[in-house]
């Protein structure tokens, strides 16, 4: 590509991507194509982005179905899994919490920071205590928008290994 052809595919990106509310529009969008992999469950299909928190956005899901949770093979939560089948009777009905989100620190189009986090809780039936918890975060740091574009669906793939 010449000078003239980067110099036109930068400004049609900017064009393109330019105001903040479709920087938010295209995140949104990356991770909605991420739950459908990662995060879907049984009972919780069709997720979208929704806000967490202040500044946090990203989605929950839930799964009641002990045999499709230790599916994973992430060996932390797997064990954890497995031990809260193990120890809770089924009429209980146990589950499984999944969490994949975004912090936006900061998103213009010349420079971001999000910090892109993977959440496995096994704490059932509380979910409040850490140890029964994997949290796998991956800070998103981008200094133009074509890096923003070109990176981001690399990040969240790193953050979602721990759903593998």
């Amino acid at each position: 590509m010449s000078d003239k052809q980067i110099q036109e595919w930068k400004e049609k990106i900017q064009s393109r991507y330019g105001e903040e509310s479709n920087l938010y529009e295209y995140l949104f969008s990356t991770m909605d194509n991420f739950y459908y992999r990662y995060i879907e469950t049984t009972q919780d299909k069709n997720l979208k982005t929704t806000e967490l928190g202040d500044q946090t956005w990203g989605a929950r899901s839930s799964e009641n179905s002990m045999v499709d949770a230790l599916r994973l093979t992430n060996p932390i939560a797997k064990k954890g899994i497995i031990e809260l089948a193990k120890s809770t009777p089924r009429s209980m009905n146990p589950s499984v919490k999944y969490e994949l989100s975004a912090i936006v620190k900061e998103l213009r189009s010349q420079k971001g920071e999000i910090h892109l986090s993977s959440t496995i809780d096994w704490g059932f039936p509380e979910y409040n205590d850490e140890s029964k918890r994997f949290k796998k975060t991956v800070p998103f740091r981008y200094s133009e928008l074509s890096q923003f574009r070109k990176e981001l669906a690399l990040k969240l793939e790193e953050v979602c290994e721990a759903f593998l």
